[in-house]
């Protein structure tokens, strides 16, 4: 009978692999998780899934050469197995002298509510329940709700441990759990999709009744839509609309970007590069977060990080390697996609910081504006220069009072005049599943092209 190791102990085994050969270093990364994901369509289970994932992964140190192996096979013979080829690897990579592994162990960290306790007291059947109410509140809200695209339920609990040969370690548990659905509006020959997502660390943030009725209504404002001339106009975002924005810039801030040339804001440290009503910031250990935890991918303590402060650019998101290489700190920011994945620089609970406008007053401080339903191609901004052109939806407002929706525009221009045009920041923070966030904004003078 094979010998089934404890996650602790299969951390300490591929370190003791490493350490029976002399002159190397090593970090052990481990993770066990379970999940379960549900699609419902028009009231039909269309899938019910439950997955159990477990494995570690293993960089290794020789000289300055780094090599990385993974096995979800972790019988002493398989983590022994990993260890050899991690090694192997180490040995045809070049020297690189920014690459280092944690040595201390990571304080205590508090409580940081990101573990849901009941995880295990919610069966499939109560979670496909969930997702066809989602349907059901949708459809309550107008009989011009007529079809589904996808409704969707997923979650996931897991353990992750992390040590290494000079001292680091820690390990925490960790829940997540969303939902979301996509749904057409109807009128005539007119048909609109309109969708919504939402969730948390705990399963009692998913209700049902806002996700279907806000799915809906974002259908059902795209109904009968105009087109619009071309012309500069204000911009409104709200929250969920901004923080795409937000998210397509986060990748701005990273440090990797930053060394490999690949961010318009290489250079630009304690510069002006946004609006001073701007604060952004990318907060690790955030109560609850959607993205917190108490360490990164490298075992490194995570922090409350300011990255634009009244619009001057503070930080960069750094991980052990990028700041050994631009002479920083690291910042806690070592992102892994699991066990089967290296270190990078990314972000964690990345937000813009609420302001101290009311969103009505924001929406109101306007004559004209459109206020964005929608944004297109986002991934394609130039992250270099800056510049942009997407399509979207809108809704056309008159001194913040909806007049009609509007299709087929396209929002241009260049990030950093964008950013410096933000007028006005709302107070209604909210983040999205990943862990960005943003309140509302208004930016002024913005290029639409339409007709």
């Amino acid at each position: 009978m094979t010998e089934r190791l404890d996650n602790d102990a299969v951390v300490e085994r591929a370190l003791d692999e490493v350490r029976r050969r002399d002159g190397l270093e090593a970090e052990a990364y481990l993770r066990d998780s379970h999940g379960t994901s549900i699609e419902v369509i028009e009231g039909k289970v269309e899938s019910a899934e439950v997955e159990t994932e477990r494995g570690v992964g293993v960089r290794v140190l020789d000289a300055g050469r780094v090599g990385f192996a993974y096995t979800s096979d972790l019988s002493p013979a398989g983590i022994a197995e990993c260890v050899d080829l991690a090694v192997a690897n180490a040995r045809v990579t070049s020297p690189d002298e920014s690459i280092a592994f944690a040595a201390t162990p990571i304080p205590p960290n508090g409580e940081l509510q990101i573990f849901d306790s009941t995880y295990e007291s919610h069966d499939v059947a109560e979670k496909t329940e969930l997702a066809l109410a989602i349907e059901a509140a949708a459809r309550r809200v107008d009989p011009r709700i007529t079809s589904f695209y996808k409704t969707s339920y997923g979650d996931g609990a897991g353990v992750t441990v992390f040590a290494t040969t000079a001292g680091g370690y820690g390990t925490y548990r960790s829940t997540s759990f969303g939902a979301g659905t996509a749904c057409v509006a109807t009128e005539g020959e007119d048909k609109q999709i309109g969708g919504f997502g939402d969730g948390g660390r705990t399963f009692d943030t998913i209700d049902a009744e806002t996700i279907g009725a806000e799915a809906a209504r974002r259908a059902l404002e795209k109904l009968r839509a105009r087109t619009f001339k071309t012309q500069r106009i204000d911009i409104v975002l709200e929250p969920y609309r901004a923080m795409e924005l937000v998210g397509a810039i986060s990748s701005l801030f990273s440090a990797e970007n930053v060394l490999k040339g690949k961010s318009l804001l290489a250079g630009k440290i304690e510069q002006r590069v946004a609006s001073d009503v701007v604060t952004l910031r990318d907060e690790g250990r955030r109560i609850g977060g959607r993205a917190t935890a108490p360490f990164d991918g490298e075992g490194v303590p995570t922090h409350d990080l300011v990255l634009l402060g009244g619009g001057v650019l503070r930080a960069y998101l750094q991980s052990i390697k990028t700041a050994n290489r631009l002479g920083a700190k690291p910042t806690g920011n070592a992102r892994r996609g699991g066990y089967a994945g290296t270190p990078h620089a990314g972000i964690s609970n990345f937000y813009l910081e609420a302001g101290r406008t009311r969103a009505t007053d924001l929406v109101r401080g306007a004559d004209r504006a459109l206020a964005l339903t929608s944004l297109l191609n986002l991934h394609t901004i130039d992250p270099i220069s800056g510049e942009f052109s997407l399509g979207a939806t809108a809704t056309y407002l008159e001194k913040g009072v909806a007049q009609y929706p509007v299709k087929g525009i396209t929002v241009a221009g260049n990030l950093i005049a964008l950013l410096t045009s933000i007028a006005a920041v709302g107070d209604d923070l909210r983040f999205g599943s990943s862990g960005i966030g943003s309140p509302s904004l208004l930016v002024r003078d913005v290029s639409v092209g339409g007709e």
